[in-house]
């Protein structure tokens, strides 16, 4: 095992999130329109959870500082579970 794999503070790459994406266990990572779609709403709203703190998400490493966000399955069921969003 390597020593990145052991680390869960590790932020996701593209690699790992596609990889993760397809695993059905609560530390998988989606991004914001496969989000959007396991919830029934659009990216928009999504990214609006985001900014009103209801949501976490981490954003992918890029040169600008403006990667892609991405969102822990858990996260998102958590959310949805509480059943007040609509």
């Amino acid at each position: 095992m390597t020593m990145a794999s052991t680390n869960p503070q590790r932020r996701p790459t593209a690699e790992s999130c596609s990889d993760l994406a397809r695993q059905p266990h609560q530390s998988a990572w989606l991004p914001i329109t496969k989000a959007a779609a396991r919830a029934d709403v659009s990216p928009r709203t999504v990214k609006r959870w985001i900014a009103a703190g209801l949501l976490s998400a981490t954003r992918l490493p890029s040169p600008g500082g403006k990667g892609h966000l991405r969102i822990r399955v858990g996260d998102l069921e958590s959310l949805l579970s509480r059943g007040t969003l609509r």
